[in-house]
């Protein structure tokens, strides 16, 4: 991102020179076209105006991604100017002062490289020994390898004493932004909360657990419809009061949650229960977060919001 324009042709034939694909932006606009065309390994910024809030930095914060960061090389007139890039809030991030050689580049492009290798290979690592363990490190909730375990049995016991089954999925509103906008160990804090919020709200019977990113389930053993929506309405109201705060930041947070039950006769599956609930989660965020919506019917016929179900049920 060639942005200050200045004459980098050496640099760019060095890099080709040794197997790197270089693609050029002159400017904003050109970097933007490039970044949302592909992925780059690796950027290299001779930035027009490097400041905290900046465009260009504010280019390189969206990209960046939990589990695949991509390390930024400053080109700088003077160390002053880290001053303001130590505020970036990328993961991995070097600098060299200009004039630059093509060599110094080159070398630093090739640390890079070798640097979001290894830090790959131990998120890789991390995932696998986490898939290994019952609960989740972040939350503390059951872990979803283990979820899925007790899905498959507790679906098996409804199915055999023909006993009802609910699930809840929930996901947390605007999670993406919450992560764009401040640091991943504030977005952590938030994903702690509703979690503790969660198990603040579920019988000893019942499970929750973290599926992925900022989406969490809960397995009600022996509960109605009616019951699982009235949980579920506790749960988004316990977050809806809820703010999250720090030195640096503070957020309101929701949850928009989809339910959906197996009576112990219908014949159906744990993963169309699962399947039926994300369902009914997307139409609640489709309607504006916040909101808690049961799945109803295989043509996704809704019926009445979630509220009025539970009303109904009193």
């Amino acid at each position: 991102m060639n942005h200050n324009q200045d004459e980098l042709d050496d640099t760019v034939i060095a890099l080709a020179r040794f197997g790197y694909e270089v693609r050029l932006g002159a400017n904003l606009a050109q970097s933007h076209h490039i970044a949302g065309q592909s992925r780059p390994d690796v950027v290299l910024l001779n930035a027009l105006a490097a400041c905290e809030g900046g465009v260009e930095f504010d280019l390189l914060e969206h990209l960046q991604d939990e589990d695949d960061p991509i390390p930024v090389i400053l080109l700088v007139d003077s160390l002053s100017t880290l001053t303001e890039a130590r505020k970036m809030k990328v993961p991995f991030r070097d600098f060299i002062l200009k004039p630059s050689s093509p060599a110094e580049v080159l070398q630093r492009v090739d640390l890079a490289v070798e640097t979001r290798a290894r830090i790959r290979e131990l998120q890789s690592r991390a995932r696998q020994l986490e898939s290994q363990v019952s609960v989740d490190f972040k939350t503390g909730l059951t872990s979803e390898l283990y979820m899925k375990q007790i899905m498959g049995l507790e679906w098996k016991r409804a199915q055999r004493h023909q006993n009802p089954l609910s699930l809840l999925l929930i996901d947390v509103d605007n999670f993406k932004h919450v992560n764009d906008s401040t640091e991943y160990a504030f977005g952590d804090q938030v994903l702690r909360r509703v979690a503790d919020a969660l198990k603040g709200n579920i019988r000893e019977t019942d499970f929750a657990a973290r599926f992925g990113g900022d989406e969490f389930c809960i397995l009600l053993p022996q509960t109605s419809p009616a019951e699982a929506v009235q949980t579920a309405l506790r749960i988004r109201q316990r977050v809806s009061g809820m703010s999250v705060s720090d030195a640096s930041y503070h957020r309101q947070v929701t949850v928009s949650i989809g339910v959906d039950s197996y009576d112990g006769r219908q014949a159906s599956s744990v993963d169309q229960l699962r399947r039926n609930a994300n369902r009914a989660l997307q139409e609640a965020k489709r309607r504006g977060k916040n909101q808690v919506w049961l799945f109803s019917g295989a043509e996704l016929s809704y019926g009445e919001p979630a509220e009025q179900i539970a009303d109904a049920a009193d």
